[in-house]
């Protein structure tokens, strides 16, 4: 059974770190609605480097290209 949790486990992370991304794209773009209201400095820092990754959701399009880019920046962060 252990290899069982395991592999139950390794699931869940993966999909924790997606749906990080996804949350990350969403406040991201919330954050964009917001200006010229501004956030903390080490925020608006991190969201200058997301842009430099996943740019600005402006016209309706297939987002998977951007989730998998901002699966990659989440898991990039430090």
């Amino acid at each position: 059974m252990g290899a069982n949790a395991a592999t139950k486990a390794w699931r869940v992370k993966e999909n924790l770190i997606t749906i990080l991304a996804i949350e990350l794209m969403n406040a991201s773009q919330a954050m964009h609605f917001r200006r010229p209201q501004k956030t903390s400095p080490e925020l608006e820092s991190m969201l200058d480097a997301y842009r430099q990754v996943v740019p600005l959701v402006e016209t309706d399009r297939y987002l998977s290209p951007d989730i998998r880019k901002s699966r990659q920046f989440v898991l990039e962060m430090r």
